[in-house]
């Protein structure tokens, strides 16, 4: 036996590999594969070359080579080969290449989505160049989650497209940035499946301005994809620990211009805001404690109530897209985190910072605000209540008692 080849059949010892096996061929490429990522890849190689006699065998080192994680360590593998079939050994076939995919010429279309605002309201376009000049434009209003609430489609020449966008970003704070044509193609589908199903009377021609799949064929042939928010390239989503400490200052990301018009509707407020007030002056409650974790309970419902998870998740991946893209990188992983959490565990929305934020800012300030009211009332009052009487005469008369 040649030093050579005893090498070889030490090395696959080591391995816990049978030489005689390996000689023959007869073991599985699945089997030797996960050995190709590690130290051990290039010494495999060569014992397999050196012990090789057979056309299986060949066929083993042929079948590594298309599981090689490396360039390297492919160039070895064909180096072997080569080796073998000096050798005498046949060697496989090299396999046919794939045929080549047929593709279909797409579409010379622009994608552009705007942020989530407090609605749930953002803009989808769809441009696509005309060949006398300038664009066809389909603007689309979509809402998380009722789905779309308008669309048009209009002629005009780039210099408004990019006039109207100006616009839209200094008086409204919406910003357009541009998206895959065929995600902001699949949101626009969607959007309008949903607003057709909010519909008793979908062919209504009152609720053409829904009718996204009525001017779609003016841009589009092909089929849409399923719909899913737009993923930036310039940010991954975290995870792990980073995610936990990005969800837990997740407040912060009310503090965002792209969310300033986040603020709870004041109708979805009110029955909180009355549900406080009645702890508040219930007679029941005596003490302070009580009073306290029973308005810290109504606050928990009232956080279940207006943070649907799932809406909001939504929102926050729509938004974190528009952040990514233009330079808040941090900003939108913390809304990707915060996204994350909220579909992950849906029953712990009120152990969420940016949900507890979202609703007890919104309280405080509408009671707050009833609070100052309520003390102007009193202070302009023409005639003193008893109430304030008393309170009066306690503060002018401290020490004073009855009896």
């Amino acid at each position: 036996m040649t030093d050579r080849r005893r090498t070889a059949e030490e090395t696959l010892v080591r391995l816990g590999l049978d030489p005689a096996a390996i000689a023959a061929g007869t073991v599985g490429a699945d089997a030797l594969a996960p050995l190709l990522a590690g130290a051990d890849a290039e010494p495999l190689v060569d014992a397999i070359a050196t012990l090789a006699r057979t056309a299986e065998a060949a066929a083993l080192l042929a079948a590594l080579e298309a599981r090689a994680p490396t360039r390297a360590l492919r160039k070895a593998l064909r180096r072997a080969l080569y080796v073998v079939g000096q050798r005498g050994v046949p060697l496989p076939e090299p396999a046919a290449p794939p045929p080549a995919p047929i593709r279909l010429a797409e579409p010379d279309v622009e994608g552009y989505v705007s942020q989530v605002d407090g609605r749930g309201d953002r803009l989808a376009w769809l441009v696509r160049p005309q060949p006398a000049g300038g664009v066809l434009l389909v603007a689309g209003q979509l809402n998380e989650p009722e789905g779309l609430r308008d669309v048009q489609l209009a002629d005009v020449t780039r210099k408004q497209l990019k006039a109207a966008r100006r616009q839209l970003e200094r008086n409204a704070g919406l910003r357009l940035v541009p998206a895959d044509w065929r995600v902001v193609d699949a949101l626009l589908v969607e959007g309008h499946e949903r607003a057709q199903h909010a519909h008793d009377r979908p062919d209504d021609h009152a609720h053409h301005h829904h009718d996204y799949l009525r001017l779609r064929p003016r841009l589009l042939t092909t089929a849409p994809q399923a719909a899913a928010e737009p993923v930036s390239r310039h940010v991954a989503p975290p995870a792990g620990e980073e995610a936990a400490a990005l969800v837990a200052d997740s407040a912060a990301l009310l503090g965002l211009p792209e969310l300033a018009t986040w603020w709870p509707a004041p109708e979805a407020l009110a029955p909180w805001i009355e549900a406080i007030g009645a702890v508040r002056e219930s007679p029941l409650v005596v003490s302070r404690a009580a009073r306290e974790e029973r308005v810290a309970e109504v606050v928990r419902n009232a956080i279940r109530a207006l943070v649907p998870a799932a809406v909001f998740a939504r929102r926050l991946e729509g938004t974190a897209y528009v952040l990514a893209e233009t330079g808040r990188g941090p900003a939108a992983r913390r809304a990707l985190a915060t996204a994350a959490a909220l579909r992950a565990a849906p029953d712990r929305v009120p152990d969420v910072p940016f949900a507890v934020a979202f609703v007890e800012r919104a309280l405080g300030r509408v009671l707050a605000a009833a609070s100052a009211e309520r003390r102007e009332a009193e202070r302009s009052a023409l005639v003193v209540t008893p109430g304030q009487f008393l309170r009066d005469r306690s503060r002018a008369h401290p020490g004073r008692t009855r009896g």
